[in-house]
């Protein structure tokens, strides 16, 4: 499998579009990086699968410092990431940990976790409303 490298930054400009002066900072985020995936994970996706995301989980209080769990039908990751929203709506991400499921919880493969003790707000997506939406 390939080595990991936390320091992995994306710097290919989101698509701008008229309706992101209308969203916040995290529905901006969640719908970019829903679409990057696959640019952002550390692993390719096996057996032709492609990369989604099924839930963010942002650090309470902040825009842009969120774990992203995603999979491809076959196998499940998480990043950390923190994303440089100063030039929006063109951003870049900085992956700060890499992570693999364990029995229980995540385990840690590459990278710092530095936020795995603060409150975490989820969101998911929701099909009916066709957008990311916070559930807690």
């Amino acid at each position: 499998s390939p080595t990991a490298t936390p320091e992995a930054v994306s710097n290919i400009s989101a698509s701008p579009s008229v309706s992101s002066i209308e969203k916040e900072p995290r529905e901006i985020v969640t719908e970019d990086v829903a679409k990057r995936i696959s640019e952002l994970s550390l692993e390719e996706a096996v057996l032709g699968g492609k990369w989604f995301v099924n839930r963010f989980w942002f650090i309470d209080g902040s825009n842009n410092n969120f774990y992203v769990e995603y999979e491809d039908g076959h196998i499940l990751r998480r990043l950390l990431l923190t994303a440089n929203l100063s030039q929006m709506p063109s951003m870049s991400y900085k992956v700060d940990a890499f992570f693999e499921p364990g029995e229980s919880d995540w385990i840690l493969k590459s990278g710092k976790d530095q936020r795995s003790e603060l409150p975490l707000i989820l969101y998911t997506y929701d099909e009916a409303q066709k957008r990311w939406i916070q559930k807690n």
